[in-house]
């Protein structure tokens, strides 16, 4: 297993308990020019209102303008489509240990 899978794998566990797992269909994103998300999942804010958190899970550097475009994108479309507020972030895999430092 390569470093980023498990990293990725690893996260997916982690944030998939800070709330409820939300699968999204890479092939639908694809098909409407949207970037893949890594990980997605429904949280509780402060106010008791559902908010999508958006992880992308990164083992070298950070994402590309295009890579950060089409996650912005479907970012935008998720939240549009589950009129939900939504937030995007990056998280990164340090090359010496693979291990999670949320």
């Amino acid at each position: 297993m390569k470093k980023g899978e498990f990293f990725e794998e690893e996260a997916s566990l982690y944030f998939h308990k800070k709330g409820v797992p939300v699968l999204v269909s890479g092939l639908m994103l694809r098909s409407y020019d949207l970037g893949q998300v890594d990980i997605c999942y429904l949280e509780r804010s402060q106010q008791k209102s559902w908010v999508l958190k958006i992880i992308e899970v990164k083992s070298s550097v950070y994402p590309g303008k295009i890579q950060l475009r089409r996650l912005l994108k479907s970012q935008d479309y998720l939240s549009r489509v589950l009129d939900l507020e939504s937030k995007l972030e990056v998280k990164f895999c340090q090359k010496e240990l693979p291990s999670l430092s949320f």
